[in-house]
């Protein structure tokens, strides 16, 4: 009995300076590239990533009446490449700004009749494309850096301006017109998250976004130097009546090297 709890004594020993031993090695720091980086006042970098372009639709009464459902059915991934300036608040906070363009994003509204008949005869989803210089104010609270990551959460607003939706009229057989026009500029605001990843010779980030527009970015309307406003033809004006408010968002995967 006493060598069987002498052997278990001496199992459990090993057992506990296995685990210091794991410890201590988990413990121990390994080198840090980029010491000093996120010290600096004011450091620059670029970074591109992928989106895709979203609507949150609301259908208006006229849609009710008209018995007819307008539904967002298909996403295309688009791109963007920002600039990024990073100013330095404090130990754990940054101001950025990252002025760019988003571009190749398009979606496509579908126009569902409940009676089961086509809308105005066009059996085609509506296909809405935007490209979007844009200029991001972003906050950026960074966590304690851990080795050569540190996590981090960032938020704030982005003003833009849709290329895509200026001198554009409603049609479907010329160039630069649509079933459904949108307003050029829009503010959103976004949230997000990501890691930095500190290398040897400068700083790479995974970032993850999402921003919503605060604005109804629907046109009604075109302004015209005659007598008033130009509206949608009485054979496209469906296509807009049915749509109470329109609202982007957008999700965003960043890529950012500084």
């Amino acid at each position: 009995m006493l060598v069987k709890n002498n052997f278990e004594l001496k199992n459990i020993i090993l057992l506990l300076v296995c685990l210091l031993s794991l410890d201590l090695m988990a413990q121990k720091d390994k080198v840090k590239f980029n010491p000093t980086h996120d010290e600096d006042p004011l450091h620059f970098g670029f970074s591109i990533g992928l989106n895709t372009m979203d609507f949150n639709i609301k259908q208006s009464a006229e849609a009710v009446r008209l018995g007819i459902l307008p539904d967002l059915v298909t996403l295309r991934p688009g791109f963007q490449v920002h600039a990024i300036s990073n100013f330095r608040l404090g130990k754990y906070f940054d101001f950025r700004m990252l002025p760019g363009i988003s571009f190749g994003g398009e979606r496509e509204i579908s126009y569902v009749k409940l009676s089961g008949d086509t809308v105005g005869g066009i059996e085609d989803a509506v296909n809405i494309e935007s490209n979007f210089l844009e200029m991001p104010f972003l906050i950026k609270y960074k966590a304690k850096r851990i080795n050569n990551f540190r996590p981090f959460l960032i938020g704030g607003a982005t003003l833009r301006f849709d290329l895509a939706a200026t001198k554009k009229t409603w049609g479907v057989s010329k160039k630069g017109t649509s079933l459904v026009l949108l307003n050029v500029f829009d503010c959103y605001y976004e949230i997000g998250f990501g890691t930095d990843f500190y290398l040897e010779n400068f700083k790479f980030t995974l970032e993850l976004k999402y921003a919503v527009g605060v604005t109804d970015v629907l046109k009604r309307s075109l302004r015209d130097k005659g007598d008033g406003p130009v509206v949608p033809p009485d054979e496209y004006a469906v296509y807009t009546n049915v749509i109470d408010r329109l609202n982007s968002r957008m999700f965003m995967v960043s890529f950012h090297f500084e």
